[in-house]
């Protein structure tokens, strides 16, 4: 079915107005809540009455999103992953699994928090191969790279049951005007994180 662009416009739209705030996999137990210390940023509409826009990684290549928000009742959906390294946008862009056109994207992404492993230091991270050509503008920029980390003991993925709605776009719709894009600086990675 196709639809009008005013239509899709005053969807979109409407979405934004509505926007709220033993493999070393752990996951929610039945119940309870989400883990709260994750901080979700608060999604609401650009300074200009546009969308938020964040980067991410995926591939070794740098990709553009919109911030749609946290989808409420929804602790999973699908099967696009999208990890946060140390916490959402703490240190590094979000790294994402698939991209349009690949079998298993979704613009709704199941969250994995992204931690150093107990006694495992960024250094230890870096003299691995799983590291980003990147760093350190980003320490993992490849989901592949994530979980080969993982398998070797580097990391652990903290599954805290929280889906939320990106839809990926262009470089020039992250940057048209009116949208707000989050910002692509952020702070040195800790020795653990």
């Amino acid at each position: 079915m196709r639809f009008a662009p005013s239509f899709l416009a005053a969807a979109v739209i409407a979405a934004l107005a509505g926007c709220s705030k033993g493999d070393g996999v752990t996951e929610p137990n039945n119940g309870i809540q989400p883990n709260s210390d994750l901080a979700m940023p608060s999604f609401s509409m650009g300074s200009g009455g546009g969308a938020m826009t964040a980067n991410g990684w995926y591939e070794e290549e740098e990709i553009y999103y919109l911030l749609l928000g946290q989808e409420e009742g929804v602790t999973e959906r699908g099967e696009n992953d999208l990890y946060l390294i140390g916490d959402d946008r703490k240190y590094q862009a979000n790294v994402a699994e698939f991209i349009p056109g690949e079998a298993g994207y979704s613009p709704h992404w199941n969250i994995y928090v992204v931690h150093t492993a107990p006694g495992v230091t960024l250094a230890d991270i870096l003299a691995s191969p799983y590291a980003s050509a990147h760093y350190p503008e980003a320490l993992f920029d490849d989901v592949g790279d994530l979980r080969s980390a993982l398998m070797a003991g580097l990391v652990t993925f903290e599954r805290p049951g929280v889906v939320v709605l990106c839809p990926i776009i262009s470089e020039e719709g992250a940057e048209a005007p009116g949208n707000t894009e989050l910002s692509e600086e952020f702070p040195p990675f800790p020795d653990t994180f």
